[in-house]
């Protein structure tokens, strides 16, 4: 098979089995929508026709893949990657894998310019939207704006209206008491980490390698944090930054996310916990059930109530049994930090360059 031909089946495979059944028709035609128009735009514009068709295929399969829409651009990168190091093994060279990644990670950027196939990319998809609303003689003015606008004139067809005030879905953003709340709520379900607890997979659907359940095992703490802030309005990535090391399924990225962004809290230093907060214990999983090389930061839950010695914490893998619930833990023993996200936090991940890890923001 060709590189194209390989390519197809590892999408195929995927969209003939997305996480949303009545997704399946959608999910072929704007796939191979964008691919077309991929391939269209790659030979005007004197670029690779293979390598656009490429981006064009791989570009939506996370969202398809897991039925996680948020950031699914910047996740679809980092599925990518993966994918290269397994069912893509060998068929691209370490320098086109990066270019790939990169369109992948940019597309739903459309409101800034980056490289050229990470434009193709945006281009063919805002693209496709468009030709399948007149198609179907739908009008969806949140695919009308200076980018569609500059491909119409590059294609010479007529062109579309701006909208004066285009609409724009607005999140209601993350609420620590929300955070708290579903915490409470999931921890008290007491899910188990099996194959058979819908709670526990739906938990980990943001991880799209089949080989993610295995690779949790007892490990899931952290991944029951990110599930129950997403829940409550964080929309976030699952790599906070394209060259961050670990995925927030590991406490190691909140701990790093945290102390990057001025969120990590030490009491010794006055800091008083409440309800919401994220709290990152300190060498508190017994040796025996980890690895010698494990860092202080083993082990974090969602604080639900604070005392004058206590703190009441939603856990996932609880007491390393591999079941969520709630526990009191003494402020004294083995609290590392602790984490406040504001409310209303707006991840910014997106504005890093894929390329150079560099914040770039040239407006289209």
């Amino acid at each position: 098979m060709d590189r194209i031909e390989v390519v197809q089946e590892y999408a195929d495979h995927i969209l003939e089995n997305p996480y949303l059944q009545k997704e399946r028709d959608v999910a072929f035609i704007h796939t191979y929508g964008v691919v077309q128009c991929c391939t269209l735009l790659a030979s005007k514009r004197g670029l690779n026709p293979e390598f656009a068709c490429v981006c064009g295929l791989l570009h939506d399969l996370y969202s398809y893949k897991t039925g996680f829409r948020i950031f699914h651009g910047i996740n679809g990168a980092e599925m990518t990657r993966v994918a290269f190091k397994h069912e893509l093994k060998d068929v691209f060279t370490n320098e086109e894998q990066i270019l790939i990644e990169s369109a992948i990670f940019h597309h739903m950027d459309k409101d800034h310019v980056h490289d050229e196939y990470d434009e193709v990319l945006k281009d063919a998809d805002i693209l496709q939207h468009w030709l399948f609303d007149m198609l179907i003689n739908t009008t969806k003015s949140g695919y009308v704006g200076k980018r569609l606008i500059a491909v119409q004139k590059e294609f010479g067809l007529s062109l579309s209206q701006v909208p004066v005030k285009p609409t724009k879905k607005m999140s209601a953003g993350f609420s620590r008491v929300l955070l708290s709340d579903i915490a409470e709520k999931l921890a008290r379900r007491n899910i188990h980490g099996n194959r058979t607890d819908n709670d526990f997979m739906e938990m980990i659907k943001y991880y799209p390698e089949t080989s993610a359940f295995d690779e949790l095992g007892c490990g899931w703490c952290a991944a029951f944090v990110y599930h129950c802030a997403v829940l409550s309005g964080l929309e976030i990535a699952i790599r906070y930054e394209p060259m961050a090391n670990t995925r927030f399924a590991s406490v190691d990225a909140w701990l790093k996310w945290g102390e990057k962004n001025g969120f990590c809290f030490y009491e010794k230093d006055g800091f008083t916990p409440s309800r919401g907060d994220i709290v990152i214990y300190n060498k508190i999983i017994p040796k025996e059930n980890k690895s010698p090389n494990t860092p202080w930061y083993d082990h974090n839950g969602v604080i639900l109530s604070v005392s004058s010695e206590t703190i009441t914490v939603a856990e996932g893998n609880i007491g390393n049994r591999n079941i969520s619930g709630i526990i009191e833990r003494n402020r004294k023993g083995n609290i590392g930090c602790y984490l406040r996200i504001p409310d209303g936090y707006e991840y910014d991940g997106w504005k890093y360059d894929y390329k150079t890890a560099r914040i770039r923001q040239r407006k289209f």
